[in-house]
């Protein structure tokens, strides 16, 4: 009897532990993680929101302007995003991924423009921040993921000494079941 009252008593702790660790590792994957597909409707245009900029630059410069920022700021079709306790990744269409310290630390990346940049990224929650900084200025992605889980809306601000005013955009991206 003192055997089965043991075992009766070990088999809730041992699963309390087996389901304690699955829910511990659950709460260190990120919510964000998984691929969103571009939901034109609701984006910005983004060439608009350029055209907008480049427009209170004179002349000679607009041109030029115009061309880096939009090799800066391609419209991604497609996101990806997984996550560790140690490292986050983000893959935008065909490119390479980038991945950095999933605490914050920066690490050096080549742009899209071919420019070399330092890239960070930190998760908290429903929220992923990335930041490119280069000695042209400095660039955050700030990713939200809506409550239902479905929608990832990624809010673009881009400043620079070059630039007349502060560039803001948003894309949005569905997840892909």
């Amino acid at each position: 009897m003192t055997n089965l009252v043991s075992t009766l008593c070990l088999v809730p702790l041992c699963s309390a532990i087996f389901l304690g660790s699955g829910i511990l590792a659950a709460a260190q994957k990120s919510g964000l993680d998984g691929t969103y597909i571009v939901d034109e409707t609701d984006s910005d245009n983004v060439n608009e929101v350029i055209e907008e900029a480049v427009g209170k630059l004179n002349f000679l410069t607009r041109d030029i302007a115009r061309g880096r920022l939009k090799k800066l700021n391609p419209a991604y079709r497609q996101v990806a995003i997984t996550s560790s306790p140690n490292e986050i990744s983000v893959t935008v269409d065909n490119q390479p991924p980038l991945r950095t310290p999933a605490k914050g630390a920066p690490v050096a990346w080549v742009g899209p423009d071919g420019g070399k940049v330092n890239a960070s990224m930190q998760l908290a929650g429903r929220r992923l921040a990335q930041t490119f900084t280069s000695a042209d200025g400095r660039r955050v992605n700030d990713y939200t993921l809506s409550p239902d889980g479905r929608t990832l809306t990624m809010q673009v601000t881009e400043t620079s000494p070059r630039l007349s005013q502060t560039i803001t955009y948003k894309q949005v991206y569905r997840r892909v079941s």
